[in-house]
């Protein structure tokens, strides 16, 4: 129980102080290093892992963040989207989708070709390996253009944004209402998803893996993420595009000194830095699937970090799911064509409303609203997006090192 007291301490501080320290962060991964903002096609948001059908494993990364209603972006024929396996723990890919798309025809439509890597040259920034799967793009808020070729699946095009929290409740000093508001509700993105049989990456009768999602353009790294906010809060803004560039084997090597000493100065235990890095999103198929084990759609990792970081088990931003996911492939919700709904203002929070922890200065009520397509600078101004993910996203990673004490605890 101490140790888990601890902890929650530890998280608490390291988001106040992230809270009053970062001024100039995107949110979450949406446009959060250098390149990324300067390339919305390859700005990795999301990335996922759940069960598909059967013994199927489904892969999906989201790019073009805050999409409006009646935008259509595109995916760079210039650009290469991975998705890297590790299927031995060594954080070194093992099996690697490399993901590319032609230029637009004339109806808006891309070409799309998936080729599978294996051994070093999974590791490798091109898509010289072995076609599995190619066709085409669906086309704005068109049906569902399904590639299948082997049992293996891809699809590419506009959907839905999955992600769910009330951005306004939190900017008002954690004046979480009930219902809550979703301020991603209405806006888009771009989604890549691949179902695959787990057999085609996980070696020798093994269940467990790990995937991080990659993209480049020219032989340079624009963007990499396994769980989310890793580089958003641990990484200085100007380092970001050198941690993007780095292997997750490197990770320790070359970043834990950066995260150690944020740990320290925050007072936190510099031993977490371990469960922090690498940034790899893991999962075992053998277990249930859902966050920590993978993510899928639906997940509440809002909620869950919320829990953790209060230690309260009823903590909610009060905001679920309003997605309607589909029940087969490709899974992620169809686009939304009506306007983008306006976020709904909160005041600031009063005695019937929670209220922010002490070292967290209470920020003025008012309404945060979403940009057009692809600015990566989070609805018009880049500090106030980048402060949604600090309560949540902060935790994500050492809800690793907190799962197994949280069990103990909970016995």
């Amino acid at each position: 129980m101490n140790k888990m007291l601890l902890l929650l301490s530890g998280i608490a501080t390291l988001t106040a102080v992230t809270v009053a320290s970062i001024g100039t962060a995107s949110g979450a991964d949406h446009g959060d290093a250098p390149l990324a903002k300067a390339n919305h096609a390859e700005d990795i948001n999301d990335v996922y892992a759940f069960a598909g059908t059967g013994d199927n494993v489904v892969l999906a990364m989201t790019v073009n963040p805050l999409t409006m209603p009646g935008d259509t972006p595109r995916f760079d024929s210039a650009g290469l989207y991975q998705f890297r396996i590790d299927n031995n723990g060594d954080a070194v890919p093992d099996v690697t989708y490399a993901v590319s798309f032609g230029a637009a025809d004339s109806d808006g439509s891309q070409s799309i070709e998936v080729r599978r890597a294996e051994g070093t040259k999974a590791d490798a920034l091109d898509d010289t390996g072995t076609k599995v799967v190619s066709g085409e793009t669906t086309v704005g808020t068109g049906a569902p253009v399904i590639n299948t070729k082997n049992g293996v699946k891809v699809f590419a095009g506009l959907r839905d944004d999955p992600f769910f929290f009330d951005l306004n409740a939190f900017k008002a000093g954690l004046a979480f209402r009930t219902p809550g508001n979703n301020f991603f509700l209405g806006l888009n993105v771009s989604a890549i998803v691949l179902e695959v049989p787990a057999s085609d990456f996980l070696a020798n009768g093994k269940t467990a893996a790990g995937v991080w999602a990659i993209t480049s353009k020219n032989g340079a790294v624009i963007d990499r993420m396994g769980r989310p906010a890793i580089a958003t809060v641990f990484i200085p803004a100007d380092q970001k595009d050198a941690f993007n560039n780095t292997k997750p084997a490197d990770d320790r090597a070359m970043w834990k000194d950066t995260v150690v000493a944020s740990l320290n100065g925050l007072k936190s235990d510099p031993a977490l830095a371990d469960a922090l890095l690498p940034d790899i999103l893991t999962f075992d198929t053998s277990k249930p699937w859902g966050f920590l084990n993978g993510r899928q759609l639906s997940d509440d990792v809002i909620d869950a970090e919320l829990q953790l970081i209060t230690g309260n088990s009823a903590a909610s931003d009060n905001v679920a799911n309003d997605s309607a996911f589909l029940g087969a492939f490709p899974y992620v919700g169809s686009p939304n064509t009506a306007a983008a709904p306006t976020p709904v203002a909160v005041a600031t929070a009063t005695s019937a409303q929670p209220a922010a922890p002490a070292a967290m200065a209470t920020k003025p009520a008012g309404v945060v609203t979403a940009p057009n397509t692809g600015t990566g600078d989070g609805m018009g101004n880049s500090s106030d997006f980048g402060m949604w993910l600090i309560v949540g996203l902060a935790a994500t990673a050492v809800l690793f090192a907190a799962g197994a004490v949280t069990v103990r605890t909970r016995k």
